[in-house]
C-alpha cells in the first residue's frame, strides 16, 4: 500500500502538481497593497519599514516553496508530510520560518505575533500576525503563505472569511517580538 501511495504521489508530482515558481512573482502592485495595509496599523508606522516588511512577506514564501519542495494544494502537501514523503511545509512550519525570518530584520514599527485558528482541532491553522509596536493582537494583519501554497494571503484579522484567529501567546513570546 505504501508503495502504491508513493507511486501515486510521484505521478502527481511529475504531472503538474508541483508549485510553479514563475507563478509567484512579487509584483509592485502587491507590495504597494500590503504596504498600505501595514501603514494603516498605527500612526507611528515608518513607511519605508512597512514597504520593506511587505516586500519580505511576499518574497520569503517563494524561498520556502523551493526549500519545502512544495506541491499543490496545501492539503495534499500536508498529506505527503504526514505519510513521510515530504519533511516540511505544514502551516505551523511556515509560521515558524516566516516569523523567524521577519524577526531577524528587527522592525521598529511592528510586533510579530502568532495566530491560531481552531486550536487543537483537525483543521487547526497557524500563521503570523503583524501589529503596530505595542498594539493588541486583534488589530493586526494576518500574513498567511500556507493557504495558497506560497503565494501570500493577507487580511485584517476580522476580515478573514475562512478562520477566526486568536493569539497563541506562548508562541508569540517564543517566536515573536513581544516581551523583548
Amino acid at each position: 500500500m505504501k508503495r502504491f501511495l508513493a507511486l501515486l504521489c510521484f505521478t502527481l508530482l511529475v504531472s503538474g502538481c508541483s508549485v510553479k515558481q514563475e507563478a509567484l512573482h512579487v509584483t509592485p502592485d502587491k507590495v504597494q497593497q500590503l504596504t498600505s495595509e501595514l501603514t494603516h496599523l498605527g500612526h507611528d508606522i515608518d513607511y519605508q519599514e512597512a514597504r520593506m516588511l511587505a516586500y519580505e512577506a511576499l518574497l520569503y514564501p517563494q524561498i520556502l516553496v523551493e526549500r519545502y519542495g512544495l506541491v499543490y494544494p496545501p492539503t495534499f502537501h500536508n498529506f505527503l508530510i504526514n505519510t513521510g514523503i515530504k519533511e516540511r511545509g505544514l502551516c505551523y512550519q511556515w509560521s515558524e520560518d516566516m516569523i523567524t525570518h521577519l524577526k531577524s530584520l528587527k522592525y521598529q514599527s511592528f510586533d510579530l505575533r502568532w495566530g491560531v485558528a481552531n486550536k487543537g482541532e483537525f483543521d487547526e491553522h497557524n500563521s503570523v500576525v503583524v501589529v503596530a509596536k505595542g498594539a493588541p493582537f486583534w488589530t493586526g494583519v494576518l500574513i498567511d503563505p500556507w493557504r495558497h501554497s506560497g503565494e501570500l494571503y493577507w487580511a485584517k484579522l476580522g476580515d478573514d472569511p475562512d478562520y477566526k484567529w486568536v493569539e497563541n501567546l506562548e508562541r508569540s513570546r517564543y517566536y515573536g517580538t513581544i516581551g523583548e
